[in-house]
């Protein structure tokens, strides 16, 4: 089944769809060209882009390496100095930044806050190498003499020489200037005169392996709601755009006339339901012939349907899996490109063209309406008001969703999707036999997995019927009942001895391969949505390439330079990176690069100085801005260079398994104390969250025991603070959320309405 969506998933195409792009020129520290990857770093730039101005001036500044040496200005600050960004002080020959008073390096265009001590140099312990350095007087006669190693002292670095020598022009001692510019932080933890040394200096650790499963998590509710009659596809129609062209005024307006029409067809149809029950004490001629006819429009209506049905399945070439009535309920659970949207309805998942539903406020003006109508419903009844399914209509499945190529493509619902643990055991009747767990609930179906007696199971469905639906550690199928033991004094003995003491079933299918996977989309465990969360950030990424390399730059669409890229990519996903590769190599943590994941960060490094960073997409490619010949572009990691790799994305989804009761923090990990907050509990159905829009904000999936929301002016997105002993990540938002206000995510309504509201003090994690 996985294999089955992974090729509807390629065929789809879907990238995910950009949000507010940041615009704007944030000069980046420039570091050493890239070597061996045909790429360059931000402040290199290739001759084809300099200005004919830039080319044809010849200027040399003092350097600041300590030894005032006159050094050729590169190209690329000479462009800086046509901005006004940096001057040349005549007074002292040094180039200045014209902001913050800098000296600036002529070749690099790196500003220093102090330039090195002359007596620095002669102090390093490998003093017979350096007199090559001061020897500069003698370079002139280096040239003349291509044979003139013969000194002793040269053979020790042949290649010293040799790039003084080939350089009588003024581009060779930009190549020295290079290293003494990388060497010149020497006190910061990215810079090492070797690539070895570099990685030396770093705490980079193995990460335990987080295995994404077949698991489905529950989202918060995002309502929209049909304009009028419309099918739901199985997948994306190529080259069709669902972009919705009506402006929001417009559908407001359509939205508040159709809430007219449903309010008068709710009346109609309370009153029709009465004429039905006295028609039914009069089986009259006439009462007969009208049901007849209204039968016979029914019927014609439906074939009218039918052929539009056809015909749009023709036109598209997608199969419809669903059809929704006017104003039916939908909710979406992602923005997919060119204006689609991936939605469920009912037990109907697939995707819809925006222009088709009403969304934002259009979709609370129907909302509104049958909340209304569900509210009183439910007080009528003397029963608890549970949302609006049931009041408003959903799709009517038209392929069966073991079929439905679209059902698994995204692994979220706003269904409930951690089942309570309903213990089961296999009982004694089994003897010392096998009980099989079947694919379907038959003796004849193929096999999916065993159990023997006293193996532990949970039932998740049918517990009535003569073969239930169970979950075994990873198997899930169907069992005789008669074999297992479900009562009470079982599942103390369960509880007592701890169910990790007890065997599971052992696997005979794939999950993948088991069509009886998604019988039900809850299970006793959490899913793992971060590998859905990293496919999200590299489709959003790969719509960029072939946009413009720019020095400096930091929008995805006119031009970025590689750290600018990577960190407009990962702002919209809520993680605020540093402008320039090397003090992003310091976020996150550190880890191997042959452990790098898709949606990593991979850095290069060159004679121990950080000079490019790149997106890691998998299968050893990477998504970067390369240079300003290449621009933004797919490539494969320069392993060369590669020297370690930094993990940004939260990937500890199963920290939720203990529940939010569960303490998880050390003393070690409590910092700054922020106050006192009201603590509110909270869930993803309609009760909670009974807007349109739902709560999400930062498309984070929101996860029992991690997720809470807040307001991100007191504490900003990602940060991790500690409430009660555990730990918590500030991952959504809301508008009622303000100031000294945090709600914590839960799974289900009825711990959110005993936990309620509290008051609790707040700290960060260090």
């Amino acid at each position: 089944m996985r294999q089955r969506n992974m090729k509807a998933a390629k065929r789809l195409g879907t990238k995910a769809l950009a949000g507010a792009l940041a615009i704007g020129l944030i000069i980046s520290t420039p570091a050493a060209a890239l070597a061996d990857g045909g790429t360059e770093s931000a402040g290199t730039q290739s001759t084809a882009s300099q200005t004919p101005a830039a080319q044809a001036e010849k200027l040399q500044a003092k350097s600041v390496d300590g030894k005032d040496t006159l050094t050729d200005v590169s190209d690329a600050v000479k462009e800086m100095i046509q901005r006004g960004e940096v001057k040349l002080d005549e007074s002292t020959g040094y180039l200045i930044d014209t902001t913050t008073g800098q000296k600036t390096n002529p070749v690099t265009g790196e500003r220093v806050d102090q330039i090195p001590a002359i007596p620095a140099t002669p102090a390093e312990p490998a003093a017979p190498a350096e007199p090559e350095q001061p020897a500069e007087p003698e370079a002139p006669a280096t040239p003349a003499e291509p044979e003139q190693p013969a000194t002793p002292a040269t053979p020790a670095t042949p290649a010293e020489p040799a790039e003084p020598t080939a350089p009588a022009e003024a581009e060779q001692p930009a190549e020295p200037a290079a290293p003494a510019e990388a060497e010149q932080p020497a006190d910061t933890v990215t810079s090492a005169k070797s690539n070895q040394a570099l990685v030396a200096k770093q705490q980079i650790v193995k990460l335990p392996q987080i295995v994404e499963d077949f698991r489905f998590w529950t989202v918060a509710r995002k309502y929209a709601f049909a304009k009028s009659e419309i099918n739901i596809r199985e997948a994306i129609p190529e080259n069709i755009d669902g972009s919705n062209t009506q402006d929001v005024k417009t559908d407001l307006e359509n939205a508040k006339a159709d809430t007219k029409k449903l309010q008068k067809k709710i009346t109609k149809k309370q009153t029709k339901t009465i004429k039905n029950k006295i028609f039914k004490k009069a089986k009259s001629k006439a009462v007969r012939n009208l049901q007849k006819t209204m039968e016979e429009r029914k019927n014609l209506k439906q074939k009218g349907l039918d052929a539009a049905l056809a015909n749009q399945q023709l036109e598209e070439k997608v199969r419809t899996v669903g059809t929704l009535s006017q104003d039916g309920l939908l909710y979406i659970l992602k923005e997919e490109e060119n204006g689609w949207l991936y939605v469920e309805s009912g037990n109907v998942r697939g995707f819809v063209k925006a222009s088709e539903v009403y969304t934002g406020d259009a979709a609370q003006e129907i909302l509104d309406v049958y909340q209304t109508k569900a509210q009183k419903k439910a007080e009528k009844a003397g029963m608890e008001y549970t949302g609006i399914e049931g009041t408003a209509k959903t799709a009517e499945a038209t392929v069966d969703a073991k079929e439905n190529q679209a059902y698994t493509y995204l692994r979220a619902t706003v269904n409930p999707t951690v089942a309570e643990k309903d213990y089961a055991l296999v009982n004694d009747q089994i003897g010392t036999g096998i009980l099989n767990i079947k694919e379907e609930n038959n003796p004849d179906a193929r096999t999916v997995g065993t159990l023997k007696q006293g193996q532990l199971c949970y039932i998740l469905a049918d517990k009535d019927a003569d073969w239930v639906y169970i979950e075994s550690g990873d198997v899930r199928g169907f069992v005789e009942k008669k074999y297992l033991d479900n009562s009470d004094e079982t599942k103390q003995q369960i509880t007592t001895t701890g169910e990790e003491q007890y065997k599971t079933a052992e696997e005979t299918v794939k999950p993948e391969e088991n069509a009886a996977l998604y019988y039900t989309l809850a299970s006793v465990k959490e899913g793992t949505p971060s590998g859905e969360i990293r496919e999200s950030i590299l489709q959003f990424a790969s719509q960029f390439i072939g946009n413009p390399y720019v020095w400096g730059g930091t929008s995805l669409t006119d031009g970025a330079d590689c750290s600018g890229f990577v960190q407009q990519i990962y702002k919209q996903y809520g993680y605020d990176l540093p402008r320039v590769a090397e003090d992003q190599s310091q976020c996150g943590t550190k880890i191997p690069v042959e452990d790098a994941q898709p949606g990593d960060l991979i850095f290069y490094a060159k004679e121990g100085h950080i000079y490019h960073v790149v997106m890691y997409a998998g299968d050893g490619k990477t998504i970067e801005a390369a240079s300003t010949k290449l621009g933004i572009i797919e490539s494969k990691v320069n392993t060369k260079n590669a020297v370690w790799a930094t993990r940004i994305i939260n990937d500890n989804y199963t920290l939720a398994g203990g529940g939010i009761s569960n303490v998880n923090a050390t003393n070690e990990m409590y910092g700054q104390n922020l106050g006192n907050f009201q603590i509110t509990y909270y869930c993803a159905c309609e009760i909670c969250c009974n807007k349109a829009d739902g709560i999400t904000a930062t498309g984070t999936p929101v996860v029992e025991g991690q997720t809470i929301a807040v307001d991100p002016r007191v504490i900003p997105y990602g940060t991790k603070v500690i409430i009660g002993g555990h730990i918590f990540t500030a991952e959504d938002c809301g508008g009622a959320i303000q100031g000294n206000h945090i709600d914590i995510y839960v799974n289900n309504h009825a711990e959110a309405t005993a936990l309620g509201v509290t008051n609790a003090d707040v700290f960060l994690v260090k």
